[in-house]
């Protein structure tokens, strides 16, 4: 029997599939983090090899996009907070130029934002330690969550006649303390009977007209 000693033609090499460079591995990392933080709840605890583990790469990969952690978290918490932002701002533009259908607008919108992107929002209003210090921010440098804020108080006080910046921030304040109440509340306790969150709205928009 006559043996086949020629060698073997083989197709090209098969190159590892990569994860993704660039941007593509940027967000990738972002994203993990974010569900991350969602669920520790607590920047400290958020470690950058965690965040590796999580995108399916390894450490340096990581720190090739952010150099530490402060630069993790104040990315993806800037990155967040301008979705939420611009929710509420597409809001009020499509709203009615009347004050109170603007607030009305702004306030449902942060609503469904919640309950839309769950995570995110816990991120963003529950998660401790995300302030300035633990997000790297230097004196003096806004928050990123502070135009969102700002949007707020400036959507009551132009529902105040005449406008009253003081009376304005407490308002405001009280609002938003409503609003993160219902949103968080039935994120973490999605067992209790909660209300239509239509009906809640309608309840924090009156004690503001009350108020006013």
């Amino acid at each position: 029997m006559m043996v086949n000693t020629s060698p073997v033609k083989r197709g090209p090499a098969r190159k590892r599939r990569r994860r993704g460079t660039g941007h593509e591995l940027r967000d990738v990392v972002a994203r993990a983090a974010t569900d991350l933080l969602a669920q520790l709840g607590d920047v400290d605890a958020l470690t950058m090899r965690a965040v590796a583990t999580a995108s399916g790469v390894t450490p340096p990969s990581v720190y090739r996009h952010f150099p530490d952690k402060e630069a993790l978290v104040h990315h993806i918490i800037a990155e967040r907070f301008d979705a939420f932002t611009g929710r509420l701002r597409d809001a009020s533009a499509s709203a009615s130029p009347e004050p109170w259908a603007r607030l009305e607008a702004i306030v449902r919108a942060y609503v469904r934002f919640g309950a839309d992107h769950p995570g995110h929002y816990r991120v963003l209003f529950s998660a401790t330690n995300a302030g300035p210090a633990g997000i790297g921010l230097d004196p003096g440098t806004e928050h990123p969550g502070a135009a969102s804020f700002r949007m707020l108080v400036e959507a009551v006080d132009a529902c105040l006649r005449p406008p009253r910046g003081d009376a304005a921030l407490v308002l405001a304040t009280e609002l938003w303390a409503s609003l993160h109440g219902m949103v968080d509340l039935r994120i973490t306790k999605p067992e209790m009977p909660w209300p239509d969150p239509d009906d809640l709205v309608d309840a924090a928009l009156a004690a503001v007209r009350a108020g006013a």
